[in-house]
């Protein structure tokens, strides 16, 4: 029988999917508008230190975050991470250096790592099995529709302002969504009681919640640290493709500036239509979510080899077309993957009192990857070739499929004698 989603379940996915959709807004906006804010005068080698400097705050901050997640309430850590984003993009609105810029960007990327953990934490502690599923799928889209609106309305916003007042609209919008969630948040969350299977009845939830915290098996390590570089794999391929692709088209079909930056709407819109495709997945077909995983690292290999055949052996816009589309797909599959490992896999964690740590440190997990992919992809399609650069992409998804396979009979059993054992 079908489970259906409680009204205060509904609402508080439409809550933190709000704070998502502001937490994109005040982080992408700096990078979305990057070739505007270099037509101002600023070299292109300096920006990217700003954007370093946030992935590497965003990055630790995860961890740091992740393990005060699980010991204050995490409604108070949104509401800090929200307020402090708002300032920071208040402040950049009035840099006119790159170390005053890279400095703002550093905090603000500590800030926005105080959202997700927290999120993931009140999503497991409040929803069951059905409503963590329906929730993850919603909030996760709120990221993409606030990519797709970014890269939409500022080519708008940057005819008629400077870059640095379409940032400080964005603080504004920030500010407004945080008073919302500061307002709706204190009748949403009552009080903590831990989230139960779909199987236990609600007048069972208050013996559930006396339950005391359960210290995690040994054997669970090994699969983390698997599922970890999956997801250093996953960042790779889903910060790197996504951000190059721009530079791809204009580079294979001559697109100019601008239309190459419209392109980078195309997996955002994909992103959007996976987060459900890939839980339909996830919930009718493989139940374990590192299973899933893996088969989606095969969709994503598969995409980017179709897109090599195209790079090497055809031309023409039409290719151009399925280029975007196979680039779409793929980056989308990442995505997915990261629904499953770093949204999925954290709620595994709930009777151990540490959902917040590891959604932090598996989080992290996918900045470890961009830091490492962006460079690397970089060094390969100037020393290189775009072919072997798409080639790498075959590759790094062949290589996520083989780990998460590899962990897939580890994680079987840490969920049969865990986290799916009603005698822990």
């Amino acid at each position: 029988m079908e489970q259906t989603i409680s009204k205060q379940a509904k609402k508080i996915t439409l809550l933190l999917a709000m704070v998502y959709f502001a937490s994109y807004l005040m982080r992408k906006n700096f990078s979305v508008m990057l070739t505007a804010i270099k037509a101002a005068g600023y070299d292109a080698v300096a920006l990217g230190i700003v954007g370093s400097a946030m992935t590497i705050s965003y990055g630790a901050g995860q961890i740091i975050n992740g393990i005060i997640g699980d010991k204050i309430r995490p409604q108070y850590m949104l509401t800090c991470g929200l307020f402090l984003a708002a300032a920071c993009n208040f402040a950049m609105s009035f840099c006119t250096t790159i170390p005053f810029m890279a400095a703002v960007w550093f905090v603000n990327g500590f800030a926005h790592a105080m959202l997700w953990p927290p999120i993931v934490r009140l999503m497991a502690t409040y929803m069951n099995d059905t409503e963590y599923g329906y929730a993850a799928v919603r909030i996760s889209a709120a990221s993409s529709i606030a990519t797709i609106v970014l890269y939409l309305l500022s080519p708008v916003l940057l005819k008629v302002m400077e870059w640095n007042t379409v940032i400080l609209c964005i603080a504004f919008a920030g500010v407004a969504i945080a008073v919302a969630w500061v307002m709706l948040n204190p009748r949403l969350f009552k009080q903590e009681v831990p989230a139960l299977p779909d199987n236990v009845s609600a007048q069972e939830s208050s013996k559930e919640s006396e339950k005391k915290v359960v210290p995690l098996p040994a054997m669970v390590w090994l699969p983390i640290v698997l599922i970890f570089i999956g997801i250093v794999l996953q960042g790779a391929l889903r910060d790197g493709v996504g951000d190059w692709m721009p530079e791809f088209m204009a580079d294979t079909f001559g697109l100019d500036p601008e239309n190459a930056i419209i392109t980078g709407v195309v997996p955002a819109i994909f992103s959007i239509i996976s987060f459900t495709v890939f839980d339909i997945l996830h919930r009718k077909l493989f139940r374990n979510e590192v299973t899933c995983a893996g088969v989606i690292f095969v969709g994503a290999m598969v995409s980017a080899a179709l897109l090599w055949v195209l790079n090497v052996y055809a031309t023409g816009w039409i290719t151009g077309i399925f280029s975007a589309l196979l680039i779409g797909v793929l980056v989308a599959c990442m995505h997915g993957i990261n629904l499953m490992l770093i949204t999925v896999v954290p709620k595994r964690f709930i009777k151990s009192g540490k959902v917040s740590t590891f959604s932090g440190l598996l989080n992290a997990a996918t900045y470890v990857g961009a830091a490492v992919g962006l460079p690397l992809f970089a060094a390969l399609k100037s020393s290189l070739s775009w072919s072997v650069t798409i080639a790498v992409w075959v590759g790094i998804s062949a290589l996520g499929a083989l780990v998460c396979f590899a962990t897939v009979p580890l994680w079987k059993k840490f969920r049969k004698n865990y986290s799916d054992n009603p005698e822990v």
